[in-house]
């Protein structure tokens, strides 16, 4: 072995990383495993034993690649160089790995655990004094490059906050857009989404776990600890008074860093209050300004809020929006002819309705009054696309008032009607009981908009008109209407059928409901499930016991033929109903299914009908609790267990039924979950954490985050969110 003395001259006079042969003599890679006092690496020829990193069998020993055992001694050997601190060896190692196009055999453990053992040796955070070497710089940033590329991003995370503790912003955006770059090439265009979800846990039954899904190959896909290399470029364009550069930086990426990784990654700027202030004030800036950008995600973020009458949070993203707009440093514009460099990101019409409608559907009138002022302030003149939203929106409300003076104003301003814009307005007279002004709407859409529309829209003009007249008890004017469709289009669909089954059967004229029967069989129409529940409630409305049988005769005469699925389908359009005759009509239908070998209810059976019972608040808590348990007997009957998916729709239906029982309901199955062992997925989470935030129902969220930490779970995107603002709630609630 050489002596110390010796390595050092030799450490000197040696370039790191020569890997090349001469002529006659070993490699200076083989001579400086001997410095380091480390055995010399085998020929690839004859490779010595290495300690295996890949498991083989004795079959696949036999026709061994040399270059996997050079690999596994190789990665051995970097982990020892690691651990005694061995920077040059470990580049020599690494670029011999390179050079051999081994790397790629590297995974995602080996990968986070070198790259971390890297950081904590040669750039430890919260010691910016210690001088790096520029081998020791090179090395590392290198290798936490590659990790955080291959989504082990630690390392890096480390590496940029040190060179943030030492003020190198321009260090830190260099190996953002050296990573950027390393992501785009291996990523390519993979589909992108930033739900924040375990793999299989996504699910259309909660949109409010989606995240905006975006077509551009640019932008980089969502990946745990990506959002502090995020933050950490935030940063250092704040360290240069950048926040343009922050902007785009923002607006090239689908991450959106959630509350509890800014708030965690603000903690690290602690020791330096004036910097993190302005952090904070670029971030929040810049989340209101990457919604914006992305119109659909922006709407679907606003819808979500006013579904949960969350109007604080919607009025504090507004107010946000207008401050980047027209405030001290704007960087957003109202108009797309205004867009610039300086100000990339445009407040579209989308954007404009979305706030309206969500002001408007949660009462909140002089909000949506003062964002009216503020787009005419602004020069954005309402299309049709907004006035039609006001005017649905200001129905939905019973405003008809408003409405009708959105449409005088609409058309006073010169904006042309749309087959969804005459939808709205004839909807509107009606439910103000103004059917003579409804119908002159109707002609007038003949007249001047129909044959121009798509057939899509004119039946749906067509379908509120029939509604309508139906409601106002002037059936020949329905039947006339129904009569033109049929005559010069557009065709009837199950939707014009259904409105005429709803009205008989509510009259009880069978005779009728028969003659609709025939005409749809005539024209080719399948019913729906509306559609025979509608005729199930009428039959047994008037005492028939054979009703499942009629319904039954009714749906294989249309070919349709009745099967678990349709039978559960039907119970549970009942029970949408919420009146204690649709309630007795789901229990015969169930009872029905129970006798019948051929369509024997399931899971998703019972739990449609326990679901149906939490469903708003149409049944007392003692007379819902005597039905929750009257299923789950029979359930347990019958040997049918309850599955994650049905306690998750029975969790969300007791969550939102607004009597403090719900509450009590949905805890007592979540403690079931878990004494069954079934895995608590972040759905799970989820749904219990805004649920009880929703309803104000700390004790139990408490009790939730509690459970979380004991299990050990890490919660990420959408539902560590919910996390923090839980622990946040509590938190005043303790102080308090």
């Amino acid at each position: 072995m050489l002596s110390r003395a010796c390595t050092v001259v030799l450490s000197d006079f040696l370039a790191p990383g020569l890997l090349q042969r001469t002529a006659g003599s070993k490699s200076i890679f083989h001579v400086k495993r001997l410095q380091h006092g480390l055995a010399p690496l085998s020929s690839p020829e004859r490779p010595h034993k290495p300690i295996p990193l890949t498991q083989r069998t004795p079959k696949d020993r036999d026709r061994a690649d040399p270059s996997l055992d050079i690999f596994n001694t190789t990665t051995t050997r970097i982990h020892q160089a690691v651990q005694s601190h061995n920077i040059e060896i470990i580049w020599d190692y690494w670029q011999y790995l390179e050079q051999r196009r081994l790397l790629r055999l590297l995974g995602h453990v080996q990968l986070k655990r070198i790259s971390t053992l890297l950081v904590d040796s040669f750039c430890p955070v919260g010691f910016p004094k210690k001088e790096w070497s520029e081998l020791e710089r090179t090395v590392v940033e290198k290798i936490a490059l590659v990790a955080a590329a291959h989504k082990a991003p630690d390392a890096l995370n480390s590496c940029m906050l040190a060179l943030i503790q030492r003020n190198d912003p321009d260090a830190v955006l260099r190996l953002y857009e050296r990573f950027m770059q390393l992501v785009a090439k291996s990523e390519g265009a993979e589909d992108v989404s930033g739900d924040g979800l375990e793999e299989g846990e996504g699910s259309t039954e909660y949109d409010a776990l989606a995240s905006a899904t975006y077509s551009s190959v640019d932008t980089m896909p969502y990946k745990p600890g990506r959002a502090t290399v995020l933050l950490s470029g935030i940063t250092a364009c704040a360290m240069k008074d950048d926040f343009l550069g922050a902007l785009h930086m923002c607006l090239n990426t689908v991450i959106r860093p959630q509350h509890y990784a800014i708030t965690a990654f603000m903690n690290k700027l602690k020791g330096n209050r004036p910097l993190q202030r302005k952090v904070e004030e670029y971030v929040n800036r810049l989340r209101s300004a990457t919604m914006v950008s992305h119109p659909t995600e922006l709407s679907k973020r606003v819808n979500q809020l006013a579904t949960s009458r969350s109007i604080r949070s919607i009025e504090k993203l507004y107010r946000s929006i207008m401050d980047g707009i027209s405030g001290p440093a704007p960087c957003m514009v109202a108009h797309e002819s205004a867009k610039t460099v300086e100000k990339p990101v445009v407040f579209t019409e989308v954007g404009w309705t979305s706030f309206m409608v969500a002001f408007l559907k949660c009462g909140r009138k002089d909000l949506a009054a003062q964002m009216w002022d503020d787009m005419i302030g602004l020069d954005v003149q309402p299309g049709v696309s907004t006035w039609t939203a006001y005017i649905d929106a200001c129905d939905g409300i019973s405003a008809y008032n408003e409405a009708v003076a959105g449409w005088g104003m609409m058309l006073e301003q010169g904006v042309k009607p749309e087959a969804l814009s005459y939808r709205a307005i004839i909807s509107t007279y009606f439910n103000a009981r103004q059917t003579d002004k409804a119908m002159d709407a109707f002609r007038t859409f003949l007249e001047d908009a129909a044959k121009g529309s798509p057939e899509r829209q004119q039946l749906a003009v067509y379908n509120t008109v029939l509604h309508g007249l139906l409601i106002a008890g002037r059936v020949d004017e329905a039947t006339a209407t129904f009569q033109k469709m049929v005559d010069e289009g557009p065709r009837p669909d199950v939707v014009s059928y259904n409105t005429f089954l709803k009205f008989w059967a509510r009259t009880s004229n069978f005779k009728m409901l028969s003659s609709v029967m025939n005409n749809m069989v005539a024209a080719g129409i399948k019913g729906d499930v509306f559609s025979f529940s509608t005729i199930l409630s009428a039959l047994l409305k008037v005492g028939r016991d054979d009703a499942p049988e009629l319904m039954i005769a009714l749906m294989r005469k249309q070919g349709v033929e009745p099967n678990v699925a349709i039978y559960s389908a039907i119970m549970d359009q009942q029970l949408r109903e919420q009146t204690v005759e649709a309630l007795h009509t789901a229990m015969r239908l169930l009872q029905r299914m129970e006798l019948d070998p051929t369509s024997q209810p399931n899971e998703v059976t019972y739990t449609s009908f326990l679901a149906g019972i939490y469903r708003g608040s149409w049944l007392p808590p003692a007379v819902a609790e005597d039905w929750r348990r009257n299923i789950v007997d029979r359930m347990k009957r019958r040997g049918i267990k309850l599955n994650r998916v049905t306690y998750h729709i029975l969790l969300k239906a007791c969550l939102e039924y607004p009597e403090p029982e719900g509450v009590e309901t949905a805890m007592v199955y979540y403690r079931e979950m878990v004494k069954q062992k079934i895995h608590i997925i972040s759905i799970t989470w989820y749904i219990l954490l805004s649920g009880l935030l929703r309803r104000g129902e700390l004790v139990a969220a408490n009790e939730i985050l509690a459970d979380m930490a004991r299990s050990g779970v890490q919660p990420t995107g959408a539902v560590a969110e919910l996390v923090y603002k839980a622990r946040k709630r509590v938190g005043r609630r303790a102080i308090a």
